[in-house]
């Protein structure tokens, strides 16, 4: 979305525009999803999550102090909603092993990294999702997550090490 189509509509949405808002939604809806879904691994719970951040972004509109960053800001929303599921469904359920199972017999590369991510421990996980699927950089997500610049670098060399080390054993293993 352009910027300046962004803060216009931000600008109508914080005073109260409901459509305005809604196209907002919609324009940033899939890239929203796709990361929610990479984080949660549950299409359920991706829904589940989108609504939610989008819910949680309309009733806090009013707070959002720089038009330009919505995207960010509802990103944020939806990583700390993921992230809040992803927790208490650690409490509530024990974990079992993710697999993914494709219903054709060869898996494609792409199925591989996403059944290797999924494999990953949500901490480089999310990193890696934030990095490469939503696009943010270091500085962002170091904000984001409210962690050193440092310590968003060296989650994102160590996931990307497992990540690695697990897409190899799939391929010689």
């Amino acid at each position: 979305m352009e910027k300046s189509r962004q803060i216009q509509l931000v600008k109508k949405a914080k005073k109260g525009d409901d459509q305005a808002f809604i196209t907002l939604c919609e324009d940033y809806q899939q890239v929203i999803y796709n990361a929610a879904y990479k984080i949660l691994l549950n299409h359920a719970d991706a829904s589940d999550c989108l609504q939610e951040a989008e819910v949680k972004a309309w009733q806090n509109i009013r707070s959002l102090k720089n038009e330009a960053a919505f995207n960010s800001w509802l990103f944020r929303i939806m990583a700390n909603i993921a992230k809040s599921m992803l927790t208490k469904k650690q409490k509530y359920v024990e974990l079992k092993d993710y697999h993914l199972i494709s219903q054709q017999q060869e898996t494609t590369v792409s199925d591989d990294i996403q059944d290797s991510l999924a494999k990953l421990p949500d901490v480089y996980r999310i990193i890696l999702v934030l990095y490469y699927y939503a696009g943010f950089s270091i500085k962002q997500i170091s904000e984001q997550e409210r962690k050193p610049i440092n310590t968003v670098k060296t989650r994102l060399a160590r996931g990307r090490k497992m990540l690695k080390e697990l897409l190899e054993d799939k391929k010689y293993g």
